[in-house]
């Protein structure tokens, strides 16, 4: 899809007083969907032109080609001097755009409020009657204040949904609870639920204190300072160990312990051994290692959802 169609996805939307995100509630699709329409990065298929077509009271050919049919007419009928400096106008404007497609772009409304979008960083800031949007497309994040409340979205793979209501429950991950009181004790600091007290427990010991005494006793006693540095990639290997305790995902598991348990191995063939050559090869299998099983969970939430 070109700019200039782009930029008439985004004009019809202000005009309408519509968000992003209400826009994409009306079509029934996602609001990063809306954002890369209006990006150029990707075209709306045919059902949804339509849909945007009736919503705006405009025709097809309107929305895909802008008023150019009816320039025409008007030139046909000998009254289009105004109309023609009109366009080429726009069209000035329109090539402006183009040229400063790299700075951040400022839409200031009594109606609408005040909108900016930076396409170069993927961010869009809405200030309006409804409340605060802020939105990250890059990052897959997404944060909301209104009169309804608080609503958070990280969507990226690992992230979490956080809706603060108005009567002062809170809903995390579609779970609600009665208070943030209530969620602080069930949740960790990264927002994480546990499902078991083993888990929960496992999770809530201070382990990497546990390791730095154990490194301050070992290089003390023993005098093994240097080894004694292999301690700390156990810390991530006790988390893994404990999220498999509490979840018992084995691709998570996975994930954790063996780039601790790749890089630990290196590390001891190059520096104690001496052989850092061919031990390097197994650095590489670390990005392909994780890969898989990012794959593994998809696959797996794919099936659950089927």
């Amino acid at each position: 899809m070109d700019l200039e169609m782009a930029q008439r996805l985004v004009d019809r939307r202000k005009a309408a007083g519509l968000s992003q995100e209400a826009l994409a509630a009306q079509l029934g699709v996602s609001r990063q969907a809306v954002s890369k329409w209006e990006r150029s990065e990707s075209s709306p298929d045919t059902d949804n032109l339509i849909a945007l077509a009736a919503l705006y009271g405009v025709s097809l050919d309107e929305l895909l080609y802008g008023e150019a049919d009816s320039d025409a007419d008007g030139t046909e009928d000998g009254s289009t001097g105004a109309e023609a400096s009109d366009e080429a106008e726009e069209a000035e404007a329109s090539a402006e755009f183009t040229d400063c497609s790299d700075k951040p772009l400022v839409d200031i409304s009594l109606t609408r409020g005040i909108h900016v979008i930076d396409p170069n960083k993927g961010e869009e800031v809405h200030f309006g009657w409804s409340g605060i949007h802020v939105t990250n497309e890059r990052k897959g994040e997404e944060i909301h204040v209104g009169p309804s409340g608080v609503h958070i979205d990280t969507l990226e793979d690992d992230g979490h949904s956080v809706h603060a209501n108005a009567d002062g429950t809170v809903v995390i991950d579609g779970e609600q609870f009665s208070s943030w009181k209530e969620a602080h004790d069930k949740l960790d600091h990264h927002g994480k639920h546990f499902h078991t007290k083993l888990g929960r427990a496992w999770n809530k010991l201070p382990f990497p204190a546990l390791v730095a005494l154990a490194y301050m006793a070992l290089g003390i006693i023993y005098g093994a300072w240097p080894m004694g540095l292999f301690l700390v990639f156990l810390i991530p290997i006790y988390y893994a160990l404990g999220d498999f305790i509490d979840r018992r995902r084995l691709s998570k598991l996975i994930d954790g312990v063996y780039p601790a348990a790749a890089i630990t191995w290196f590390l001891y063939m190059w520096l104690c051994l001496e052989q850092p050559h061919p031990a390097w090869v197994i650095l590489i299998t670390i990005p392909i290692v994780k890969a898989l099983m990012r794959w593994c969970r998809k696959q797996w939430k794919h099936r659950k959802q089927a």
